[in-house]
């Protein structure tokens, strides 16, 4: 998806212009004066949301001083501190705190009697429906949907608690026996907004508003007729999948939980499915759904890993309750790998309360849509859990690599040490070789087959070509931050794709799916190997495949995030002919490496020796402190531009790219 929109022509009235970005922990020394100077570098490069500066305006709040915030760019434990169950309840107010802080903003507390006039049953069939209406001085609509009574004693039945968007859902849970209870509380049908007038004091987010509301609709089914209020289970899709969560991480009565593709801030992390993930980064989830969370939260930009909560510990916060996350694998919304994490993470809360095998994460193929099939797959998940016995609580199992092999290792953020000696030539050949594992080797040039351009051992290869008026300057090879959902397109888009921009210059473009992203998803390296050495090795056959079709001897990469790793070790390697190579925030989080590198991005620079080379290295990147890149490109004596922004590819890094690569390759 493009998602593209107009910067701020710089710092608004009432923050003082920016004398240049500052990274988190630097001067200024005050707490007030290094918040002015985040809000100024922010607002600079924000694009323009509309909701979020009247919030500002009208309360005059700056940004959070980050310096004094956590920079965690993976997950942490939810129970951290917590020895045993007996302490969760403290830890879970910790936790509610943070999400309230930080996020949905605060929300009246529950009334002591929610009021309700219930409608006389209307039964057709097979089914009784009563409308209920919820609230004094207030008002909330819902339908209440029950199998027909049959003769005898009544059974009371389980509910599933949905927004009124989810009719189908209702009806297949009213074919399995259970009851259906749909609540005006979704888009097109929103009886929340009148109820948020009611309150004028509270600030929140719509989706706390609507979590709220199916709390307060529970009020009232706990006491309905021919209703098991012991097994009332929440659930929803995409955003109303994010609603169901909150609501059950805020209301322990719900049974159960089911969260469907509810992405970013709802089972996935936001801090690993950010812009740089080529994910729906806090940036482009509070401009375009604006009035989803409290305004603080946009003030995250880019700075997803300052983040005191996560999507984790609202997972944790419904514990020890069944939950299923289920994750559709091309889903650009969501990231595969970041919905392992969060439930590997949020699993040590439900292993310290006893319920080790209570939350579920549930893949399924295609994209956002959760169709019939995924629906049964979630009331098959539902009849086999709830009702089932708590375990007593057990201390948390240790985190295994999925293989029972060894883990994969991170990129190393770190600076280069002053006393490091140089590796170079076969010696960097061997330390690469060491720290990647097997690199597969070159294969001959496959052929033109029914699918379209492959390499030998199968990597679909696509060139993106320009028209007849523009053509003539050669080839670039595109790598890019993988897309665990697309592959070489982005999820999201902050503005025209790179790739095509290029090609409308006058490039021909070769992309290129990595390992385990979009079709490739369930690939993944062969043991002994990793993922940049697979990586590595798919660009280098690419890039031959992609010179053999268009008749050239050399290529030029233009590289973003993992992408420009993947390019640098090509080089380093000496894998193909490079005329020259432009690299945007060569840093990445991923564990890409089978073992920690005996080098670094200097030695890996120093390779470009002799071709045309730029390092475009942002102000604010979570994954490299802060001077590290300059200080590998001062090392390597290779060109550094800073870019005023955090680590995503901007419209405004596009045109650099673009601009960048028609210039070097211009003759001289």
């Amino acid at each position: 998806m493009t998602r593209a929109a107009p910067l701020r022509p710089g710092a608004p009235p009432g923050v003082p212009p920016s004398a240049g970005p500052v990274p988190d922990g630097a001067a200024p020394r005050t707490a007030e004066e290094r918040r002015r100077r985040y809000s100024a570098d922010l607002l600079g490069v924000l694009p323009v949301s509309g909701p979020f500066d009247a919030w500002r305006a009208a309360t005059g709040e700056l940004a959070p001083d980050f310096a004094r915030l956590p920079a965690r760019t993976q997950l942490w434990s939810p129970v951290e501190g917590v020895g045993t169950a007996a302490r969760w309840p403290v830890r879970r107010a910790v936790l509610r705190a943070r999400w309230r802080r930080w996020l949905t903003g605060p929300l009246p507390p529950p009334p002591r009697r929610t009021a309700a006039r219930v409608t006389p049953v209307r039964a057709a069939d097979g089914v009784e429906c009563r409308e209920l209406v919820v609230g004094d001085g207030w008002r909330l609509r819902a339908r209440l949907l029950l199998p027909a009574r049959a003769p005898g004693p009544r059974a009371d039945v389980p509910v599933y608690l949905l927004q009124s968007s989810h009719g189908g859902w209702a009806q297949a849970a009213l074919a399995r026996g259970w009851g259906a209870c749909l609540v005006s509380a979704a888009d097109g049908d929103d009886d929340t907004e009148p109820v948020e007038r009611a309150f004028p004091g509270v600030v929140a987010g719509r989706l706390a508003w609507r979590a709220w509301a199916l709390s307060r609709v529970l009020d009232v089914l706990v006491d309905q007729p021919g209703v098991d209020a012991r097994r009332v289970l929440v659930g929803g899709h995409s955003r109303n999948g994010k609603t169901a969560l909150l609501a059950a991480a805020f209301d322990d009565r719900f049974a159960g939980v089911v969260s469907s593709s509810s992405g970013v801030l709802g089972a996935i992390p936001a801090r690993l499915c950010t812009d740089r993930h080529f994910g729906e980064g806090v940036e482009l989830l509070t401009r375009h759904y604006p009035g989803w969370y409290h305004p603080r939260l946009r003030w995250f930009s880019g700075r997803e890993h300052r983040l005191p909560t996560d999507a984790h510990e609202l997972l944790a916060l419904a514990a020890p309750r069944p939950v299923l996350v289920s994750v559709a694998v091309e889903d650009p919304v969501e990231r595969v790998p970041a919905a392992r994490a969060a439930v590997a993470a949020a699993g040590e809360a439900y292993a310290l309360l006893g319920a080790p095998d209570v939350l579920t994460l549930a893949l399924r193929p295609g994209g956002h849509r959760a169709d019939e099939a995924a629906v049964e797959a979630q009331l098959d998940w539902a009849s086999s859990v709830l009702g089932r016995a708590r375990r007593r609580p057990a201390a948390p199992a240790p985190r295994r690599a999925a293989d029972g092999g060894p883990r994969a290792v991170r990129w190393p953020a770190e600076p280069p040490r002053p006393d490091a000696a140089p590796v170079r030539g076969p010696a960097l050949h061997d330390a690469i070789r060491a720290a990647l594992g097997t690199v597969p080797a070159p294969h001959p040039l496959a052929v033109v087959d029914g699918s379209g351009l492959r390499t030998a051992t199968g990597v679909p290869v696509t060139l993106l070509r320009p028209d007849a008026a523009s053509g003539g300057r050669g080839v670039v090879l595109w790598l890019g931050a993988p897309c665990a959902a697309t592959g070489w397109r982005a999820g999201y888009e902050q503005a025209e794709p790179l790739p095509e921009q290029l090609a409308a210059a006058g490039w021909v473009v070769v992309c290129h799916e990595p390992v385990a992203t979009g079709s490739r998803h369930a690939e993944r390296p062969p043991r002994g190997s990793s993922p940049l050495a697979v990586m590595t090795a798919d660009a280098a056959a690419v890039a031959r495949v992609a010179l053999e079709a268009t008749g050239q001897d050399r290529l030029w990469v233009a590289a973003y995030g993992t992408g420009a790793l993947v390019g640098l070790h090509l080089a380093a390697l000496a894998a193909v002919p490079l005329a020259g190579a432009v690299l945007a925030a060569p840093s990445c989080g991923e564990p890409l490496l089978r073992a920690r590198p005996a080098y670094g991005l200097a030695d890996l620079l120093a390779a470009l020796d002799g071709v045309p080379s730029v390092v475009l290295d942002p102000a604010w990147d979570p994954e490299s402190p802060p001077g590290a890149v300059a200080a590998a490109c001062r090392a390597a004596g290779v060109e550094r531009r800073e870019l005023p922004d955090w680590h995503r590819l901007s419209g405004e890094t596009r045109r650099v790219v673009v601009d960048w690569l028609g210039t070097a390759s211009a003759p001289v």
